[in-house]
């Protein structure tokens, strides 16, 4: 992770999964206040003059120190008198802050040479795991980031590889995991364990991103250097979108990143979105098209904090900015320059929370010494799109998700509802909108006007056979949907679609199994056998209780999630 840093030939899968919510009907689990605030702050940052104590702290929920190194097989500091130091004053900041967490990274470009070794065999992860959590105890922190660049093949020259670096890889994680709990349950607390992770095809075959997923609290997606000095002609460091008028050769983005993870069965709230607090300027490049694609002679990186003092405002250079990739760029006295300002880390931040992610994050801080860029991130990703709609509510994660997705909208701007009931002309609009809406004509309901925003909803629900009209030649658009009906609705639209597989639960283990209608009991069955919906906090299923909005959004993401399976 250290300035210069070569990935893989980027081979991005361009899948979107929603992930699915973890959060039980009546559970309080779920998402966690505004989910987490990542800072990679660097050993050599303090001796540059940016201590410690100067960190924004209340920003963030944890700051990584970084690196440790790998010594003999054992964790250890890089330099143990300033890496002391600096992490004596992490600590006194922490005192300040409670709510921060301290996190010893291991790593990263330079120091990613022993990680192979250690994580060769069984003895060696034992010893690496104790050797890690001897450092974390030393200096009082809460866990350990490993920044492994990179297992299997690439990183820095003198790193060690193996072909079984990926399946190594996974078994060291699970090995430091049950060290951390270990300690964690003589100590009291629970110790972090979270990996830096790059955003490519490449780096994503190499491991084993589920099981990666399940052992780690989190992973902070570097989704940055995805294009620099490595390669022939000047390009974006951090692109949102993939510019449409690159040259052929590969091209990459910061949505491309997520959907790779994403598109290997990671779910959202596992990953945080690493953003760079710097960029690359390229040097002795032709005015073609303001130097994007050229050649050029030299390059290197350059921090947000040097953009604006040498570069930014200076007649010389023009202000660019692509319509496409969402980021700025400069031109001028033959140079051409990459980077990210609060505009940029502010979309990226909204793209964060429009995929469902865990967290945002950066490297490195003192490259943003103002915090214009961090602040911006910040000021995105802890707001909240929906003023009803509590940051803690078991529900929330789902809300943001499936409205991000354009399968149900707020009832105004600022606003949910989540308590409120979802009618069967709503969940025909939003069952529509999962189909894609396809094209239909025509309605046979007297009470469904072809005004309605759900007109063709109905229309297509009726003809597919999901949701029925009524005897006298209504559809009832208005009618509150009851946790039985949607049951019966979803299974429908299940079996149109294949995704019905047979399986079924017995009902006999509810107290009030014996309110289900006729209609609806293979339906219960089914949504209970899949896992889609869950007994309420007492026990009973419910099953003529309403089917409230905020239930209705974690219903249709473990819905949705059962279709991508299919």
């Amino acid at each position: 992770m250290r300035k210069l840093r070569r990935f893989y030939p980027l081979a991005l899968l361009l899948v979107l999964l929603l992930s699915m919510a973890g959060s039980h009907w009546a559970s309080a689990a779920g998402a966690e206040s505004a989910g987490k605030a990542v800072g990679y702050y660097a050993s050599w940052a303090a001796s540059q003059g940016y201590t410690p104590d100067k960190l924004p702290a209340e920003q963030f929920t944890q700051i990584n120190y970084a690196f440790a190194k790998i010594e003999s097989g054992r964790a250890a500091l890089g330099d143990p008198a300033r890496d002391g130091k600096n992490l004596q004053e992490l600590v006194a900041l922490r005192r300040r802050n409670p709510n921060l967490k301290l996190v010893l990274s291991l790593g990263g470009w330079d120091d990613s040479a022993g990680f192979s070794d250690a994580a060769a065999s069984a003895e060696s992860r034992k010893l690496f795991a104790r050797s890690c959590v001897d450092l974390l105890l030393a200096h009082d922190l809460d866990g350990v980031d490993l920044d492994w660049e990179y297992p299997v093949s690439g990183g820095a020259p003198g790193v060690v590889h193996r072909p079984q670096d990926k399946e190594n890889f996974t078994l060291l994680l699970r090995e430091l995991r049950q060290a951390l709990d270990r300690q964690g349950r003589r100590d009291g607390k629970q110790y972090i364990l979270s990996i830096a992770g790059a955003v490519n095809g490449g780096y994503l075959n190499s491991i084993e991103p589920q099981a990666v997923a399940e052992t780690v609290d989190h992973i902070f997606l570097m989704a940055y250097d995805l294009h620099g000095p490595w390669d022939a002609s000047a390009d974006f460091n951090a692109p949102l979108y993939a510019p449409s008028d690159g040259p052929p050769r590969y091209r990459a983005s910061v949505d491309d990143g997520i959907s790779a993870w994403l598109g290997r069965g990671v779910p959202a709230e596992k990953l945080v979105l690493g953003m760079p607090l710097y960029g690359y300027i390229y040097q002795g490049v032709s005015s073609r098209n303001s130097g994007l694609y050229q050649p050029y002679e030299n390059a290197k990186s350059v921090s947000w904090d040097k953009v604006k003092s040498m570069y930014l405002n200076r007649p010389a250079y023009r202000q660019l900015r692509h319509q496409e990739a969402k980021v700025p760029y400069l031109y001028g006295n033959r140079s051409f320059l990459s980077y990210d300002d609060p505009t940029s880390i502010a979309a990226k931040a909204e793209l964060a929370r429009r995929r469902g992610l865990g967290g945002v994050g950066f490297w490195e801080l003192s490259q943003d010494q103002s915090g214009d860029l961090i602040q911006s991130a910040w000021a995105v990703w802890n707001q909240r799109r929906f003023q009803d709609v509590p940051q803690d509510a078991w529900y929330a994660g789902a809300v943001e998700r499936v409205c991000a997705a354009g399968l149900m909208n707020g009832t105004s701007p600022t606003t949910f509802s989540p308590g409120g009931t979802v009618t069967r002309g709503q969940i025909a609009a939003i069952l529509y909108r999962l189909a894609g809406e396809p094209v239909v004509r025509g309605s046979s309901f007297s009470d469904v006007p072809a005004s309605a925003y759900y007109s063709e909803a109905v229309t297509w629900a009726a003809r597919r056979g999901i949701a029925e009209g009524f005897y006298d030649g209504t559809f009832r658009p208005d009618l509150p949907v009851s946790r039985q009906q949607l049951s019966a609705i979803l299974w429908r639209y299940a079996k149109l679609e294949n995704a019905d597989s047979g399986a079924r639960a017995s009902l006999l283990g509810f107290p009030d199994s014996g309110e289900v209608s006729g209609y609806a009991e293979e339906a219960m069955r089914w949504v209970l056998a899949e896992g889609i919906l869950r007994g309420t906090k007492d026990g009973t299923l419910q099953p003529q209780g309403r089917a409230a909005r905020g239930q209705t959004a974690v219903l249709l993401e473990r819905f949705q999630e059962l279709l991508e399976q299919k």
